[in-house]
């Protein structure tokens, strides 16, 4: 899982440029059917700090509410272009990433756990999904952590980890090996998961998190994302948190701050193929 290489200029933008496409698809979509979508992470920062991609980003972000997330992945099981495949945990026994996933078909985008993956590794958009989390601390402690472990119990019942740390290697990888002997499935663990995740998604909560990031993003409030504002992205213009900054800020700290040099990079995949884009 140890990647060095690096991308070129030309592959990159080629990279950058096929994602744009696949986002102004599922932004589409979402208009079409008064789907409320947010751009998320290292996209949002690109947006506000660059006018789009971070220059050295290989990837675009998407975030929704619970709601609108599964009444997306209903329109994409009953209606979807043809060139495009949508990944939803529950709907694709190889598929482990408890997020969705818009995929392109007939392009290859594989990195270094691709060998162990049962699904066609296209190059993707993420769509993260917001949460309710509960307002009292007990309930609150008891949520958090029990869908984070889900979460990453799930993984390690699909992929079996290399690491730096020789300890976190013993531990993910003693996990791989325990989850291959009990008797819950792969798929039962994402049920549970998913489960665990939208436990409240019908309560009143003031706020929300993404549960797969919970280590990296922070917690929000629902008023920190809504109503939505438009910002702009490359040549487009997408819909960006309402108080971008608050959540930005939460996420990065001094967001406008450019790191060193030196970590101005994404390493690339072990293969990526562009098909016919």
């Amino acid at each position: 899982m140890f990647k060095s290489k690096r991308y070129d200029d030309e592959t990159l933008k080629h990279l950058q440029k096929v994602q744009i496409k696949i986002l102004k698809y599922f932004i589409k979509v979402c208009e079409e059917n008064d789907l409320t979508y947010f751009i998320y992470g290292g996209s949002l920062l690109g947006t506000v700090r660059h006018g789009g991609f971070i220059p050295w980003d290989d990837d675009i972000d998407v975030i929704m509410f619970r709601e609108d997330f599964e009444k997306l992945s209903k329109i994409f099981e009953n209606d979807i272009d043809e060139r495009y495949k949508f990944f939803d945990v529950l709907n694709d026994d190889g598929y482990f990433s408890t997020w969705g996933r818009l995929t392109l078909k007939n392009t290859l985008f594989q990195d270094w756990w691709g060998e162990q993956a049962d699904y066609d590794l296209n190059i993707y958009i993420d769509v993260f999904i917001l949460d309710n989390i509960p307002d009292n601390k007990i309930k609150r402690f008891i949520h958090k952590w029990t869908s984070f472990s889900l979460n990453q119990l799930t993984i390690y019942s699909y992929i079996k980890y290399d690491n730096f740390s020789k300890m976190k290697k013993i531990i993910q990888q003693s996990a791989y090996y325990i989850l291959k002997i009990i008797p819950i499935s792969p798929k039962k663990m994402k049920h549970l998961c998913v489960k665990s995740f939208s436990k409240y998604k019908d309560d009143e909560c003031k706020e929300v998190c993404d549960f797969p990031a919970l280590c990296q993003m922070p917690v929000y409030y629902k008023t920190d994302w809504l109503p939505a504002k438009k910002a702009k992205f490359e040549d487009m213009e997408v819909n960006i948190p309402n108080d971008y900054d608050k959540v930005l800020t939460r996420s990065y700290g001094n967001y406008m701050e450019l790191p060193p040099k030196e970590s101005r990079f994404r390493p690339a995949p072990e293969r990526i193929d562009f098909g016919e884009y």
